[in-house]
């Protein structure tokens, strides 16, 4: 099932039109993801910015590992009481941390500036998940259209822009097999995206595809499949060896959604697969994104069903070869997913994700940040909840040990808009800065990319409506909506000295 067949002039309630855009809900079909997840289903939301479960399989090839073993779990103990607003700290408390903080997040304020920004409109549905910002402050990002509101299949999208933000080419394949672009490369002669796919015969599988520098297509996509199920890709990144691309992806039976786990591939720079190995553990296992480690190795981040009807984030880290070096899970309330990772220069991990309180009760979720050390042992972790439901999908860490993270806030009711925000941590966990951003209607980015000049770029996807305001939670009284790419470029970051490092002793004497 990945979006082909979707409605785009939606007319559902504003509680299903305001969550992110997922390929079944604009379809019309309720799939519940990850993040929501009751009982032993771990089902695997889309990669961005499209996050709706998605279904794949997998075979156990000859050189697949042994299933691997259930991995240590780490439960932090939670605090008494909230931390009422993401706010800045005082100087005075930057260097005293707690372990585990849960912040009631304000109302966003849309008055934080930006650099620029771009929403991409063509007449249909159209949506940005990745973007690679270029020298001479050009950027090209990558996604899925629509030609127009009959058309019912998504189709893969490259947009190049200038530095005065200007179209310089774009890409938009009329294809009834390849449907999208959800993580894009830049390789020395061109770009290297990763995407979904649909053949007859075959089900939905995924795909690497290669373009020039000029947007001309190089060659024919190498597809993958799994016979008995489909296949739903997650991310990539290029090979430590530089001899090709490792591949994250989602696995889903096709007689039993129940059936899902994580495979990683390897796959040369002509398309041939190298190794595969799927990772089982009994239950259903979830993979969301895979990252490159300083050692050269990978850092494999998802969820993992668990005992007592509960599913908690799952952090891997594998050698070059997919074998496991070591597992943490981190169960956290009813369900938790971890869905990025970030690694600091002294190679501890920052992770981010969403969780489901044991308080849940059909409110919304909350977002999860976690900072471990280097073999996934927890150092703090922060929880933001608040009259939105909450994820955090990505971020960027810093040189200095800061890290942004990026959280996506989902209205509940039609008195409120969905929007991004970027909460800015110090190496403590403090928070530093709460920016809040939108655009049309709603807002969501799934994204987070550092610009060449230490810009923020946020890629997702905003909401136009065509009518007028929904007074009501009924179905009937929702305007028409659609769906158009955004990519918004927030401020860097001002310098920062660490004031809890240890200074060298200088002496006083001047030489």
């Amino acid at each position: 099932m990945k979006g082909n067949a979707l409605k785009f002039l939606i007319t559902a309630s504003v509680l299903v039109l305001l969550a992110a855009p997922s390929y079944a809900q604009v379809a019309g079909t309720a799939v519940q993801g990850a993040g929501s997840t009751t009982g032993t289903s771990a089902q695997a939301p889309a990669t961005p910015p499209l996050p709706d479960p998605t279904q794949a399989q997998a075979e156990n090839p000859a050189n697949n590992p042994a299933d691997p073993p259930t991995p240590p779990s780490e439960e932090l103990s939670q605090p008494d009481t909230l931390k009422d607003q993401g706010t800045q700290t005082t100087s005075g408390a930057e260097c005293v941390t707690s372990l585990s903080e849960i912040t009631k997040i304000r109302e966003p304020e849309f008055s934080t500036g930006n650099v620029w920004d771009i929403v991409y409109s063509e007449g249909g549905m159209d949506v940005f998940a990745d973007a690679v910002p270029l020298e001479n402050d050009e950027i090209v990002a990558g996604g899925a259209f629509t030609k127009d509101p009959e058309d019912k299949i998504y189709h893969p999208l490259l947009v190049k822009y200038d530095e005065r933000l200007k179209p310089v080419w774009e890409v938009r394949t009329d294809t009834k097999e390849l449907q999208t672009i959800h993580r894009i490369i830049k390789t020395k002669d061109g770009f290297t995206v990763l995407g979904d796919m649909n053949v007859s015969g075959q089900g939905a599988g995924i795909y690497i595809g290669s373009y020039d520098n000029d947007g001309k297509v190089k060659g024919k996509p190498a597809p993958l499949f799994e016979a008995g199920g489909d296949l739903d890709a997650k991310a990539f990144v290029q090979a430590s060896d530089g001899s090709g691309y490792v591949i994250a992806a989602q696995f889903i039976d096709s007689k039993d959604q129940e059936k899902q786990y994580g495979i990683l591939y390897k796959i040369s720079r002509a398309g041939k697969q190298v190794w595969k190995r799927t990772f089982k553990t009994g239950r259903s296992t979830v993979f969301n994104n895979v990252q490159a480690t300083l050692d050269g190795n990978y850092a494999v981040t998802g969820q993992i069903v668990m005992e007592g009807n509960k599913s908690g984030g799952w952090l891997l880290k594998v050698d070059q070869n997919g074998a496991i070096q070591w597992q943490r899970t981190y169960p956290r309330g009813v369900a938790a997913s971890l869905q990025a990772a970030g690694q600091t220069k002294e190679g501890e991990f920052i992770l981010t994700g969403k969780t489901r309180p044991f308080d849940y009760q059909g409110k919304g979720l909350g977002a999860w940040v976690m900072k471990t050390d280097s073999i996934g042992n927890p150092l703090w972790q922060r929880f933001f909840v608040g009259a939105y439901t909450y994820e955090a999908p990505d971020l960027v860490v810093y040189e200095d040990g800061r890290a942004s993270v990026l959280v996506n806030g989902g209205a509940l009711d039609s008195q409120r808009r969905s929007h991004a925000r970027l909460i800015t941590f110090s190496p403590l966990g403090q928070i530093h800065h709460l920016e809040d951003f939108t655009e049309g209607q709603n807002a969501a980015s799934h994204r987070l990319v550092s610009g060449l000049g230490g810009e923020r770029i946020l890629v997702g996807y905003t909401q136009t409506s065509f009518g007028e305001k929904q007074e009501t939670n009924e179905a009937g009284a929702a305007p028409d909506y659609t769906f158009d790419g955004w990519l918004m470029a927030a401020s860097p970051l001002d310098l920062y000295e660490d004031p809890c490092k240890t200074k060298p002793s200088v002496s006083p004497i001047l030489p």
